[in-house]
């Protein structure tokens, strides 16, 4: 007798299989959405980083840039003396002889190399001192201030007006009631107010001035600039580079301009160009893998 052998299959009904198929869809769905930014976005975090470093390190480069000038007296190193309109060269003392009283200025009048130690620097109006080769003449303090009428100004102290120039003076006197004419070359004598009068001298625009020019100008978007600071040569995107004010509450105004850039000081209206100087970069725009991130500092004259 013969016994028939029933061969059984197993597997997945059609149904069971679109069942599968529909629910690995459903899932996946819910996983795209739930971790698809995740997934595509994994590497912005790493690029926005990598971007602060970057702009930090520029701006580093800038701010020190802008720092260098006036340094601190250094032993064994050449010094040269400058005549108008050039810039003077000038030191501050080191931070060992500034004593924690005010900070002093001193231009360099004599060229030469400097001595192996500090010399006793002078506070008196005039006074000079030797330091090896090169002879330093007391400058007033630092940092300078806005005219003042009706001041007695020693010789060498160095004035920023309201035009954003800057200039010492080479006659020791009492300033005017007025403010003189500033010229943008040469001399000028203040003649109203007082006797004797003080003669200034023109030197160049001041150093936040130089600074915004040095950056390069603000446009629409963005422009990108190659400049060298502090001896490294950098590449940025200047997005803003102006001069603000603030108000009473400490709000930002940032239409100034040296005609109106007035701020309320100890209850006195004072105009304050070529103080506050607001620069914001970003990466270049040249840059294949740039971001959209930017940095600002706020530079404030000394």
């Amino acid at each position: 007798m013969k016994t028939r052998k029933n061969n059984l299959e197993t597997g997945f009904t059609l149904i069971e299989v679109i069942i599968t198929f529909v629910v690995v869809a459903v899932v996946a769905a819910m996983m795209a959405v739930y971790f698809g930014t995740s997934f595509t976005k994994s590497s912005l975090p790493i690029s926005r980083m990598t971007a602060a470093e970057n702009l930090n390190q520029i701006m580093e480069k800038i701010t020190a840039d802008y720092n260098n000038a006036p340094a601190t007296w250094s032993p064994s190193t050449a010094y040269t003396a400058s005549t108008p309109p050039a810039a003077p060269t000038v030191v501050l003392p080191t931070e060992a002889n500034r004593n924690n009283g005010p900070q002093y200025r001193y231009i360099c009048t004599t060229g030469g190399t400097s001595g192996t130690t500090e010399p006793a620097w002078p506070t008196t109006v005039g006074a000079t001192v030797t330091d090896g080769t090169v002879t330093w003449t007391y400058a007033s303090f630092q940092p300078p201030t806005n005219w003042v009428a009706s001041t007695a100004y020693p010789l060498n102290a160095v004035v920023y007006p309201t035009n954003g120039l800057q200039y010492i003076c080479t006659v020791a006197g009492i300033s005017g009631t007025t403010a003189p004419t500033w010229p943008t070359s040469g001399t000028v004598t203040e003649t109203t107010g007082s006797t004797p009068y003080v003669q200034w001298t023109y030197r160049g625009a001041q150093s936040l001035l130089n600074l915004q020019t040095k950056i390069g100008a603000e446009v629409t978007g963005g422009q990108d600039y190659t400049q060298t600071f502090s001896g490294v040569s950098i590449k940025y995107r200047v997005i803003q580079n102006r001069f603000i004010t603030f108000d009473t509450s400490n709000t930002e105004n940032d239409t100034c301009t040296p005609t109106a850039c007035n701020m309320l000081i100890s209850g006195k209206t004072t105009n304050v160009y070529g103080k506050y100087l607001k620069v914001t970069i970003g990466l270049p725009m040249s840059m294949s893998n740039r971001t959209a991130e930017t940095l600002t500092t706020l530079f404030v004259r000394r």
